[in-house]
């Protein structure tokens, strides 16, 4: 499925040639073989073969929130649950991860490291890049920094409006940093960046990911943007994924997250927005001037109530589009045909205006265009001559049983009724990953053991935590908020 081969990119009974890491050439079945006659043959007439699958957006979790104890609710007051959560040893549980993403055809995916505190920092970052190097799944693994509002979003005057005595259980909790400071934070990103470029690695590049305009501090963001230039890093950040962040940028500064961020001048190619789910109509204008992408994730917005992205405004202002799972899918999985479909599905509102985002658009999100904004689509992305091998062969029995009318479009095929299960081949750089739905790399039966011999069963929360009795309070600041004047994109129903 490449542009450049074929009517809308499709090539019918067609074939790729692979050799080394690379492609060679692209083209019919039966003229690459009569070419390539000693060429071993992977797959048949029955597999479709796309792009790999790019999961543009997550932080690396095999185990998700929900598995380990935790519950969907307002992104804000989620991290409050009043019941405590399992914790799983990083190495395995990313390990895991990446297994998982294989099985969905995923190659290319971006960490967007969560971090656990700052003397684990390093050894987690370490052990994580480990498990990708091991699963062969290619990364830009993104290094996580905060240095604000670790609690809400305005700390100081918040903390001054509780009372004696959980202000001080709170200060004593939540005023510091889970992440490196920047006087620890910029050495280390000098010190992996220098390791991976001196080890020639060519599956594992590095990305700084600060938290969030909410999160961080004007000086760190220059400093960030610095960085960035001098070694020329990608960097992804979350930017107005909640109307509480919405909120905050309106109340602290009278202006949006995206026009700060580009009052910093921090905006430019190299930046891709992650959820952007309230940027309004001029943020839009200002995000595709300055080049920067944003990656779309639909399920995590619906789980963390976080709102309904407006894809076909985005797709309108001509920014640079990619999809994420963001490790909080619908099925609490990595099926990332499930992912594109909800995208397509969700852009839908009432009526029959057009306007819609292309569904072969949809699809180039989930595979070159994530490619693009993670920075690897010199190298890999497509199917064509030069790139290295990055792909995924889907039994077409899976979608095409009993029956597929002839005139159907293979990719609004896949759109409408592709699912993870029909992945049955996964490739990157030229390697054979998973073929008959078995891994040829990493044993998963022993992955799976390790895994749940790393986890570690939650504690009883200590009766001087204060999350119980500081939870009223965070509700009610948001609760207050709510207030605000907002202007939806999507119109579902009338009750009037």
């Amino acid at each position: 499925m490449n542009d450049r081969q074929g009517v809308g990119g499709i090539v019918e009974d067609g074939a790729v040639y692979i050799s080394g890491k690379n492609i060679v050439e692209v083209g019919p079945y039966r003229d690459l073989k009569s070419v390539y006659p000693t060429a071993t043959v992977v797959g048949s007439s029955r597999f479709w073969v796309a792009p790999g699958f790019v999961n543009a957006h997550q932080h690396g979790k095999g185990l998700t929130t929900f598995q380990l104890g935790g519950v969907d609710d307002c992104f804000e007051i989620s991290r409050f649950s009043p019941e405590p959560q399992a914790s799983v040893e990083p190495y395995m549980d990313t390990l895991y991860g990446c297994m998982r993403m294989i099985e969905a055809g995923i190659t290319t995916c971006i960490h967007y490291n969560s971090s656990r505190g700052p003397s684990f920092y390093e050894t987690d970052v370490l052990n994580r890049i480990r498990a990708y190097q091991d699963a062969g799944v290619r990364v830009s693994f993104g290094l996580d920094i905060r240095d604000r509002n670790h609690l809400v979003y305005g700390d100081e005057e918040f903390i001054r409006s509780l009372a004696s005595p959980l202000k001080e259980k709170v200060i004593e909790k939540y005023t510091r940093s889970r992440t490196l400071a920047a006087d620890a934070y910029f050495p280390l990103v000098k010190k992996l960046a220098d390791s991976l470029a001196a080890t020639g690695e060519d599956r594992c590049k590095l990305f700084l990911t600060p938290a969030g305009p909410q999160w961080c501090t004007e000086d760190l963001l220059r400093a960030i943007r610095h960085e960035s230039i001098e070694r020329d890093l990608g960097i992804q950040i979350h930017v107005s994924e909640t109307k509480y962040q919405r909120s905050f940028f309106s109340r602290a500064y009278q202006k949006t997250a995206v026009q700060w961020l580009n009052d910093l001048d921090f905006l430019s190619p190299r930046v891709s927005i992650a959820h952007g789910v309230w940027l309004n109509q001029n943020d839009l204008q200002v995000v595709a001037a300055k080049g920067c992408g944003i990656v779309h994730n639909p399920s995590s917005n619906l789980r963390l109530r976080s709102g309904i992205a407006p894809l076909p405004l985005f797709y309108r202002a001509g920014i640079a589009l990619a999809m994420g799972l963001d490790s909080s899918t619908l099925n609490d999985d990595s099926d990332m045909l499930q992912e594109i479909r909800l995208a397509a599905n969700l852009q839908r509102v009432p009526g029959s205006s057009t306007g819609l985002v292309p569904l072969k658009e949809i699809f180039k999100m989930a595979t070159v265009n994530g490619m693009n904004l993670l920075r690897w689509s010199s190298i890999a992305g497509t199917l064509e001559p030069g790139k290295q091998a990055d792909l995924v062969l889907l039994d077409s029995r899976d979608f095409a049983r009993p029956y597929l009318a002839p005139q159907q479009n293979p990719i609004d095929t896949l759109v409408y009724r592709g699912k993870s299960t029909a992945v049955d081949t996964v490739m990157v750089g030229g390697e054979i990953l998973y073929q008959g739905r078995k891994h040829k790399r990493i044993d998963s039966k022993t992955i799976h053991k390790k895994l749940k011999q790393s986890i570690v069963p939650p504690s009883p929360k200590k009766a001087e935590d204060p999350d119980a009795e500081l939870l009223p309070h965070v509700q009610a600041l948001f609760d207050s908020w709510d207030r605000d004047k907002t202007a939806p994109f999507h119109k579902f129903n009338s009750v009037e």
